[in-house]
């Protein structure tokens, strides 16, 4: 397996294990979608984390 194979098979890895722990977490929230939404909005989160990481930034209150 070419390397460049390797290295894109495992940044999706990661995209899907933290698109995981995102459903696991809107789970525990109580928020309701069906699970095809859940799927697409934690994938989509979890693809663009470095914008998510930007808007979230400045946050410094933590939320009940």
């Amino acid at each position: 397996m070419p390397a460049i194979a390797k290295k894109q098979a495992d940044a999706y890895d990661k995209i899907i294990d933290a698109a995981a722990d995102l459903a696991d977490l809107i789970e525990i929230g109580k928020i309701e979608m069906d699970e095809y939404t859940l799927e697409e909005l934690t994938i989509f989160l979890a693809s663009h984390a470095q914008e998510v990481k930007k808007i979230f930034k400045h946050l410094k209150y933590n939320w009940p």
